[in-house]
């Protein structure tokens, strides 16, 4: 079963975060650890690893801003 990829809660106050940059195209192999995107807020820039292993497919578009909990990709 494919695994979600999500936008974390970043800080207190942030309810939306942009999708920075992805670090692994659509199919490649990532492992549970790897940092698989960056994201921002208006505060901070944090980088997030990916909570599987498995062939990762993104759907969230670098440069969109997203909700806490918008799905924006899967790993399996």
């Amino acid at each position: 079963m494919a695994e979600e990829i999500r936008i974390p809660k970043l800080g207190m106050s942030a309810t939306e975060v942009t999708l920075s940059e992805w670090m692994f195209g659509e199919g490649e192999q990532v492992a549970k650890g790897d940092i698989i995107y960056t994201a921002e807020t208006d505060k901070t820039t944090v980088e997030i690893e990916a909570q599987a292993s498995g062939a990762i497919h993104p759907t969230g578009e670098e440069g969109t801003k997203y909700k806490v909990g918008d799905v924006i990709g899967t790993i399996g």
